[in-house]
């Protein structure tokens, strides 16, 4: 008791015979804003809700720190003017009023008193003084740098501001996101804000000033601390400081502790953003902090800042102690320096008395039941856990490698498998009983669960285009579909799936365009288009990262790549008879079967060539047909080709021509519409009946039975071209001889090419087997769409194919 009575009388013969001097200096503070109107700077945070006035406000924090300045400053002797005493709409000063106060009282320095706002992730320290920054030669409308008075103004308020600005970054109870920064308010309000004359409340200002953003008031942390007088008083105490070195008023002869006492593990919960580092740990609300050699006791508020102060102490070695319920009691040694705060951040371990135990998991199913192969392992415990013992401890069976991650401040543990679990397999988790919590009191017995996985461990891409056999696509306006197994979990779409150049650089998407998941369920799928075209002749890819994901989180899991070539569609083969410029066809409902809501119609934005070309559109039941007839007669004989440009919707719909002759009527192929783009077809008439002239009678487009994603027929036509010899040279035609049938198949596949060799592959190019023999089985193959590879004699030929 001895010792704590010296101390304390050792600070108050200090504080009587080293007093500073600010005789004579006239110090003008305006604490900024005023009131608890909508410019006054509340920042909701709990328990307060908008517009309460015992929340945090700028105005009312300014005023706060404005008072504890003036009480330092006038016990050093020091003359002080403030804008305002209360926090009240009508105390708040128009700002030219301010400056001509602090101009008419001839202040040594204008401090205004602010705190900072951005967007709540950034908290650092912020002065703008009257003036410009050095580099700084431009002209202003009431500031002119080559005036020697307005120069000494600025240089001035620069120095003042700059020591001021040192004095508030020591501070070690807040985060900083950056280092501090001075800047002339002319300089920076033309460049940050694109202002002409700077700041208003600095704007005419004949004395130095400054407006002090000492820190960021809408960085949730720092809210916090603002609602502490104690924080606030060394802010204050900071720029009282600051005024004895710059005017000279002598050092000040106690220094202060200030500290904040925070969980040693538990981070804070709340969703708030936290800077990295001590601003994540939970502030120990109501804590008892005592300094033992005074005896002065301190106890934490309960605003989640954990923050406590002891102000003016003689210079010398102290001991602050911390208890709280629940923790292990803690003592710091700290030295405390006259002219200085020493700063003390301490971190208080809980007592942990009971043995760790799981209290629950997942997955958490009867064996009976099956989970997704993308789950991951989750253990909940009644504490916070040892990170390394935990880890250690567990164990999956059969192996798989994967990433042991701790959340909700250790209390759960998560083993996220690097791919997905194998289908159809039991695992079994274990974790074993040496796991223990910090305390070092372990489980009580092994703890072990099993589940079964589902059959399905990928996200399947099931179609795609541009594809193996659709590799070439329209150079102009491209546009890019992709159908998976199931529906997609968007949220990293954007850069997961990507068409990259030769050189492999991305080649940037029109984000306006993508559309996903607009196709029927349990499919998802993603659309988009680029920004610019792609260049004739040049190769591209379009990848799906492996990272793509459905909606319960599996996984393409390996990177797909499908190569393709951008082309010219357009077929400069004359004569086009019919250049779809007029509606020249109509829906037929004497011809169609199975059909609803079928229209033909003139589209300007999907043209291919001219001005519009021709979309049809319906609904087709399953082996349902629509006809489009058209209105005005075309003859071809078979002799002659037929050449059309398509746009196809991703179905595998039969397109073919009606021809008529008489009581003959034949259907032509065109192709399947199992792409997304314009591609040109070249039609051989060779089937039709020699020395007979047909007319064209319609179009035809055909749904196949069982089709997998969707009833709707949105198909578009432009350019139909009419000539005598082949040209298949063309880039981007496609062959229309059916290659193989039956289409779609369940048990077999057959081609009629003479000594045929038959290759299934996936629509990603996956080889899935390969036979010597024009017959291929198929009966054990999951359903689906597939590319069935021909070799014959003439060479390779390639058919979309589909197994149910």
């Amino acid at each position: 008791m001895k010792k704590h009575l010296i101390l304390i009388l050792l600070a108050s013969m200090v504080a009587a015979t080293s007093a500073q001097n600010l005789q004579g200096v006239k110090i003008y503070i305006n604490p900024g804003h005023g009131g608890y109107d909508s410019d006054d700077r509340n920042v909701v945070i709990a328990p307060y809700k908008s517009g309460d006035q015992a929340g945090f406000w700028e105005s009312k924090s300014n005023l706060d720190k404005g008072f504890a300045l003036r009480d330092l400053l006038q016990s050093a002797g020091a003359t002080v003017i403030m804008s305002r005493t209360t926090n009240t709409t009508a105390d708040d000063l128009p700002l030219s009023q301010i400056v001509a106060s602090a101009n008419q009282a001839g202040a040594d320095f204008m401090l205004s008193i602010h705190s900072n706002a951005g967007n709540g992730v950034a908290n650092h320290v912020l002065m703008l003084h009257v003036g410009l920054d050095p580099t700084d030669t431009q002209t202003y409308p009431t500031f002119n740098i080559t005036n020697p008075a307005h120069k000494q103004l600025s240089d001035d308020s620069r120095a003042i501001s700059t020591e001021i600005a040192k004095n508030l970054f020591t501070n070690e109870l807040t985060t900083w996101s950056s280092g501090y920064s001075v800047r002339g308010d002319k300089t920076f309000a033309r460049l940050s804000m694109n202002w002409s004359d700077g700041y208003g409340v600095l704007r005419g200002l004949y004395v130095p000033g400054v407006i002090s953003e000492g820190s960021m008031h809408d960085y949730i942390p720092e809210t916090y601390r603002l609602m502490n007088p104690e924080y606030k008083w060394l802010e204050a105490w900071n720029f009282y400081k600051s005024f004895c070195n710059y005017f000279n008023g002598g050092e000040i002869p106690t220094g202060n502790i200030a500290g904040a006492v925070r969980d040693s593990r538990i981070k804070l919960e709340s969703n708030y953003n936290k800077l990295k580092g001590r601003d994540e740990m939970l502030p120990l609300n109501g804590t008892t902090v005592t300094l033992v050699e005074t005896g002065e006791k301190h106890t934490v508020d309960s605003m989640q800042n954990g923050v406590f102060v002891f102000k003016n102490l003689a210079p010398g070695l102290y001991h602050v102690k911390t208890e709280k319920e629940g923790y292990y009691p803690l003592t710091q040694e700290i030295r405390v320096n006259k002219h200085a705060v020493s700063w003390i951040n301490l971190s208080m371990n809980r007592i942990r008395n009971t043995p760790p135990a799981i209290i629950n998991y997942s997955p958490k199913v009867a064996l009976t039941d099956s989970v997704d192969a993308s789950t991951s392992i989750l253990l909940e415990f009644n504490w916070d856990m040892d990170e390394a013992s935990t880890s250690a401890a567990f164990s999956i069976t059969p192996e798989v490698t994967g990433k042991i991650t701790f959340e909700d401040t250790q209390y759960k543990m998560r083993f996220t498998p690097d791919k997905p679990l194998e289908k159809s397999t039991l695992y079994t988790v274990k974790l074993a009983k040496t796991a223990s919590h910090p305390d070092n009191l372990s489980l009580v017995d092994d703890f072990s669960f099993r589940f079964v996985t589902k059959s399905r461990n990928r996200l399947a891409l099931v179609s795609s285009y541009p594809s193996v056999m659709h590799s070439k696509v329209h150079y102009n306006a491209p546009a890019f579909r992709l159908i998976f197994d199931k529906k997609l979990h968007t949220s990293n779409l954007q850069n997961s799936v990507t068409v990259l150049d030769s050189k492999r650089q991305t080649v940037s998407k029109n984000a306006r365009s993508v559309e996903n998941n607009k196709i029927m369920l349990p499919y998802g799928s993603t659309y988009f288009r680029l920004i610019d075209n792609l260049i004739p002749g040049e190769n591209y890819f379009l990848v799906v990262d492996g990272a793509v994901k459905d909606e319960v989180g599996v996984s393409v899991v390996e990177t797909i790549e499908i190569p393709f070539t951008a082309v010219d569609a357009v077929s400069g083969h004359q004569p086009v008879v019919d250049a779809f410029e007029s509606l020249s066809y109509s829906y037929d409902p004497q011809k169609s079967a199975g059909a609803a809501n079928a229209s033909a119609s003139l589209s300007s934005s999907a043209k291919l060539a001219g001005n519009s070309a021709l979309r049809l559109e319906a609904s087709l039941a399953d082996e349902g047909h629509v006809v489009f007839s058209p209105l005005a007669a075309l003859s071809y004989t078979n002799e002659e080709m037929a050449g059309i440009h398509v746009f196809g919707d991703m179905s595998a719909n039969a397109l073919e021509f009606e021809f008529t002759a008489g009581g003959d009527k034949r259907y032509v192929p065109i192709c399947t519409t199992g792409f997304f783009g314009w591609e040109f077809f070249e039609v051989d008439l060779s089937e039709l009946a020699p020395a007979t002239v047909y007319t064209l009678t319609g179009i035809r487009i055909r749904r196949s039975a069982g089709f997998e994603w969707g009833s709707a027929v949105d198909v578009y036509l432009d350019n139909l071209l009419k000539y005598d010899n082949p040209h298949s040279s063309i880039p981007g035609v496609e062959t229309t001889k059916p290659l193989v049938y039956p289409n779609p198949a369940s048990e077999w596949l057959k081609t009629d090419a003479d000594g045929a060799s038959l290759s299934l592959y996936t629509l990603t190019g996956q080889l899935i087997r390969t036979v010597a023999a024009p017959v291929m089985t198929t009966g054990d193959l999951p359903p689906g769409s597939y590319l069935i590879r021909i070799d014959a004699g003439a060479g390779a030929s390639y058919q979309k194919v589909i197994l149910h």
